[in-house]
């Protein structure tokens, strides 16, 4: 997805407008967050110190929250991605919120949604292969109140992510 103009800010008061020179730098920042600021200078034809003072606007304005990895799961052993849909069942014990917290510290869970539709939680989960997947929604999942039912949709091939 190509990144287009956007204006930044949590109030109308506070609002930064991000320029195209913004838009470039984040642009190759998404595949290549380790550069140093001389290498992304040269790539973009665009002055080393601008570089530097454009990356640290933006991390102050929090649209660039940290600089992370692309793991390769499948080198670890992680054979296998899920994302699971999760009915909430309103209760007095837990509330939405707390399920999906309580989901989101489970091992191998990446992601964990709170959303409108047909279920209220998405949850992103990895395992080791189907049977771990199984024991991760079945015996932990499941096993929490606030859990009506769930469905889950194993990914055959990720061509972007």
């Amino acid at each position: 997805m190509k990144l287009k103009r956007y204006i930044t800010g949590n109030n109308f008061n506070n609002m930064k407008e991000i320029d195209e020179i913004d838009l470039q730098i984040l642009e190759y920042l998404k595949t290549n967050g380790r550069e140093r600021v001389t290498a992304i200078s040269n790539s973009l034809g665009i002055n080393r110190v601008t570089i530097a003072e454009r990356i640290n606007k933006l991390e102050k304005l929090g649209v660039i929250r940290n600089f992370t990895v692309n793991i390769n799961y499948e080198a670890l052993g992680q054979q296998v991605l899920a994302f699971v849909f999760i009915a909430y069942k309103k209760n007095e014990e837990v509330s939405q919120e707390e399920l999906a917290a309580s989901i989101s510290k489970i091992d191998g869970v990446e992601e964990v949604h709170i959303m409108a539709g047909e279920f209220d939680i998405l949850t992103k989960v990895r395992a080791r292969n189907i049977r771990e997947l199984g024991e991760k929604v079945v015996n932990k999942i499941r096993s929490y109140a606030g859990v009506e039912t769930t469905i889950s949709h194993v990914v055959f091939q990720t061509v972007k992510g």
